[in-house]
């Protein structure tokens, strides 16, 4: 083993891009070590060693101990798991390490996040928090708010709306009963208007955008994804908007001392222009917003990420003028399964990528639904057209072509 080459691998639930990731430390030449809490996890063959963590009830001498064990010095971390956080920065302190900077830790939490722009004075949303199944709804004093897990709610977990104090003790039982007693939640002021994200770098102290996508078509009942989410965004309000929203989260980020991140930003902006901030995530963006990123600027936001937190100095100025080569409009179109169970037959993604305008994609074989309580999307192509118009009519085409079933 050399030295002064290893690079831990954060996994939990098998999430955290280890195979992508392993392969580019291993071109690197780094060495990729999988710290997970899965003994048999079906990832450790794609690294060259793995270590086992209990996220949940180890501590860091636990940690710690584990590494020496194996042998392993570590370098760097890459972790594109949220709820892993607390232990990336705690890993990065102890091994002097790029990562660690207490601010990151904010992003663990959803309330945590909104009391710092709240004492930054970039938002005046309301919110409340705490517990959910002893949260005083008369704390909250308009409605309709949204609720939802505080940590570890990607896919839109459990987002719900209420529109009454009712409702919202309804819901606060429904997700308590989910998370457990002491399972904590986010109460906050609903956002009327369209939702939006964007996906970019921070570096020398600033947050670069480099991908901004309009969710025109976005699942209010749900909450979830759904429909075609082009980029650039094709209104004027949501391109100010994303604008505003960058500026406010590079605010932010400054107050935090966040350094070397990518970051998946979502937002709405109102009719009125004004706009908020829905949800900060330190990582790319899911499904094909990879792909997408590299499509229109020439970017790979896995690499880079992965550059960063290997502490690489990194010119911003390669983020400022991103070398896209073309003008065309392109859209994610995510299908997501209608109920639970296990995909057993779906046109095939080589077929819907004969179509005209359908240039990538993904499909899941074998996708698995255990909850309607997130979003499951398990397949989802990016598309291409000179026009908004243009989109939707090769989106139609895609849907008609497209059949699946779950049993």
């Amino acid at each position: 083993m050399t030295e002064a080459q290893d690079v831990l691998i954060y996994s939990k639930r098998f999430a955290g891009g280890v195979r992508i990731v392993s392969r580019m430390l291993s071109d690197m030449g780094r060495r990729p070590v999988l710290v997970s809490d899965e003994p048999d996890d079906v990832n450790r063959d794609h690294c060259a060693a793995h270590v086992v963590i209990d996220w949940a009830r180890a501590d860091l001498d636990d940690f710690v101990a584990a590494i020496d064990a194996a042998g392993v010095i570590p370098t760097a971390i890459v972790n594109f798991v949220e709820p892993l956080i607390s232990w990336q920065t705690r890993a990065a302190r102890h091994y002097g390490l790029p990562g660690g900077e207490p601010g990151r830790e904010t992003l663990l939490s959803k309330a945590a996040v909104r009391q710092a722009m709240a004492a930054e004075e970039l938002s005046a949303l309301a919110f409340t928090s705490g517990p959910a199944a002893s949260l005083g709804v008369e704390a909250v004093t308009s409605y309709p708010v949204i609720v939802k897990p505080d940590k570890d709610s990607g896919g839109s977990r459990m987002v719900r709306r209420a529109d009454s104090p009712a409702e919202l003790r309804s819901r606060l039982d429904e997700i308590a009963g989910a998370l457990g007693p002491d399972g904590h939640v986010i109460v906050e002021e609903y956002i009327d208007g369209t939702e939006f994200s964007v996906d970019g770098a921070v570096l020398q102290g600033r947050f670069v955008p480099l991908l901004s996508v309009e969710k025109t078509e976005h699942d209010e009942a749900r909450h979830h994804d759904a429909g075609l989410r082009i980029s650039p965004p094709p209104s004027d309000l949501v391109r100010r908007g994303a604008r505003q929203l960058t500026r406010t989260v590079g605010a932010l980020c400054v107050a935090l001392g966040l350094q070397g991140s990518w970051l998946h930003v979502e937002g709405r902006v109102r009719e009125d222009g004004t706009c908020e901030l829905i949800e900060i995530n330190p990582r790319p963006g899911g499904g094909l917003y990879r792909i997408a990123t590299q499509h229109t600027c020439g970017i790979d936001p896995i690499e880079l990420s992965v550059r960063m937190a290997l502490g690489e100095e990194l010119d911003i100025g390669l983020l400022e003028k991103p070398a896209a080569d073309h003008d065309l409009l392109v859209a994610l179109l995510p299908f997501e399964a209608d109920r639970v169970g296990t995909l057993v037959s779906a046109t095939p993604l080589d077929e819907l990528k004969l179509l005209p305008g359908v240039v990538d994609g993904y499909q899941f074989e074998g996708f698995r639904v255990t909850s309607m309580d997130q979003e499951n999307f398990f397949t989802e192509v990016l598309i291409t057209a000179e026009s908004v118009a243009g989109l939707r009519e090769i989106a139609q085409q895609v849907r008609g072509a497209f059949t699946f079933s779950f049993e």
